[in-house]
């Protein structure tokens, strides 16, 4: 057979073994994610001061019997292959606003010398640190597009993001989309993994077939290890790791964790990337292998990202349910609430819904919701974090755009584009005339478009209301470029409403790039957009202030 083992083969780059990510954290809880290297069960322990020993071999001991001496607490879990090794623990009656030291430590022996007990926090310490109850000053970082392959294994933005990140003394950062890019490589050694379908879909087929009729089960499994994999390559790099291990990470997926332009593509349109000249797919076949693609992206989003996000109520069991899972979320942090959109998760262009198919009905009467909450309407302050921007692109780029196949399905993205207008307008009119009530201050917050960007938006009737655009991207993915500059919006009316405006800040496209948030007592905000530049290596910043 021509096929490899997704979780052992390492297509000429190494993957990632055994890592941590601080997830969702509140004053009195936090989850932390973790991978292992190696099947078996382990356990994470948590204490206020750090332990000290001997880490390499607990003195022969249990773990249990280790940990005697030390006031810490622990919890144990079986890693196994099912859910690739990986696991959340939900961590609950921390004190606020405290520092934990965190290791990864385990009973389990295999004889050798070489062996480690203390798998992770063995020879460096690992802390994290819990929310303040009253946190009216605050920093936090954002960045999209992580991409570093496209840039010959660049860590692009990553070491000048974690220097910044701690420069500021930032609570959290925010992924903001395409955290992975499962469909852009063009290398033998690295491929597109819907190239690698149509080249391999025979070979995956005989594979995957029970006597002569194709087993979903099988088929599952195999992609699902496949789309594992590409985490486990991208994530892989040093200075993101670090910056995972020790910041609280909010994450949402785009388009690249599944497929260039995912939502944006009618049934026949994904059907035709897996199909060859000359051949005679069967398309009823074909339909099945992208169903197990789209189940497989979503299984592996969850395992690695979404897990140790805010719980949405989603599980391995209820992801076989697609319409029913929730990936929208929101958090508060100092009591400034945060909303977290989701653009790809129920985004359909053949939605019989027709006007609401990026984000879809139930996700707007969640959002609308929110706005109402009395956390939102007590707050001077609003984040809301859409993976794409509702402004960016002069619209005539996306109209012409759009008549070239290549580039239809990114166009469609855009909220600015003509068929997302019913929906965009819904959402904004909603917005305006919610935080017109209080003269607050909404600030969306994007990436997708590998350009860095400022907008401020106004409306005619609600003239109170004050909403910004910020974006960022790309991180380590290469830039659009400087001539992509001159595609970027300048000042104006929006298309497609009579009534809302734009004014044009500030944009760059040449570098990659990332931006860090400024709090200050829970009602005003300012943004450093950082990129590389300076003499000296350093991070070159433009600050704006926000309210």
């Amino acid at each position: 057979m021509a096929l490899v083992d997704p979780r052992n083969n390492e297509y000429d780059v190494c993957k990632l073994q055994s890592a941590s990510i601080i997830g969702h954290v509140s004053p009195h809880t936090a989850r932390l994610w973790i991978r292992v290297y190696r099947p078996g069960t382990w356990s994470l322990v948590w204490s206020k001061k750090a332990i000290d020993g001997d880490l390499v071999k607990l003195d022969g001991k249990p773990t249990a019997d280790f940990l005697k001496s030390f006031d810490c607490a622990y919890e144990s879990h079986p890693f196994n292959w099912d859910d690739d090794l990986t696991h959340t623990f939900d961590l609950e009656g921390l004190d606020q606003d405290t520092a934990y030291f965190y290791y990864l430590m385990t009973d389990e022996t295999d004889g050798t010398e070489t062996f480690r007990r203390t798998e992770i926090g063995c020879h460096k310490s690992l802390t994290f640190r819990t929310m303040a109850d009253q946190m009216p000053d605050f920093s936090f970082g954002f960045y999209s597009c992580h991409d570093p392959f496209n840039a010959n294994g660049s860590y692009g933005a990553w070491p000048l993001f974690l220097e910044r990140m701690n420069i500021a003394n930032a609570r959290f950062a925010i992924g903001g989309g395409d955290q992975v890019y499962v469909d852009c490589q063009d290398s033998k050694h690295f491929p597109d993994i819907w190239e690698w379908l149509k080249d391999n879909k025979e070979d995956l087929i005989t594979e995957s077939s029970t006597h002569g009729k194709l087993d979903t089960q099988k088929l599952d499994v195999y992609l699902l290890n496949l789309y594992r994999w590409y985490y486990r390559v991208y994530w892989k790099f040093p200075h993101l790791q670090e910056a995972f291990a020790q910041f609280p990470q909010y994450m949402i997926w785009d388009d690249h964790e599944i497929m260039d332009g995912w939502g944006s593509r009618k049934d026949v349109e994904r059907i035709a990337i897996i199909s060859r000249f000359f051949q005679r797919d069967d398309k009823a076949t074909d339909r099945k292998l992208v169903n197990s693609m789209w189940t497989a992206a979503r299984t592996a989003y969850f395992e690695y990202a979404h897990s140790h996000n805010p719980d949405t109520g989603i599980s391995k069991a209820s992801l076989s349910s697609p319409d029913s899972c929730i990936w929208d979320y929101s958090f508060d942090k100092g009591g400034v609430p945060f909303y977290m959109l989701d653009l790809r998760g129920h985004h359909d262009v053949e939605s019989p819904e027709k006007k609401n198919f990026l984000l879809g009905t139930k996700q707007i009467e969640r959002f609308e919701a929110w706005l109402k909450t009395n956390r939102s309407v007590s707050s001077p302050l609003l984040f809301v974090i859409s993976p794409v921007p509702f402004v960016h692109w002069k619209s005539v780029v996306l109209t012409v755009g759009s008549w070239i196949d290549s580039a239809k399905d990114d166009c469609m993205d855009e909220w600015d584009h003509k068929t997302n207008h019913a929906e965009r307008n819904l959402l904004l009119d909603s917005i305006f005339q919610t935080l017109d009530e209080s003269g607050k201050t909404l600030v969306f917050i994007s990436g997708d478009v590998h350009c860095a960007a400022a907008f401020r938006l106004s409306h005619n009737k609600y003239r109170k209301a004050s909403i910004y655009q910020i974006t960022s991207s790309a991180i380590s993915r290469m830039p659009a470029g400087q001539f992509a500059g001159g595609g970027i919006a300048s000042s104006g009316k929006i298309s497609g409403h009579s009534a809302i405006y734009f004014e044009h800040l500030f944009s760059h496209s040449e570098d990659k790039n990332f931006a860090i948030f400024h709090v200050t007592g829970g009602a005003s905000a300012s943004v450093d957009l950082c990129w590389p530049g300076g003499t000296q290596g350093e991070a070159v910043v433009k600050t704006l202030r926000l309210r």
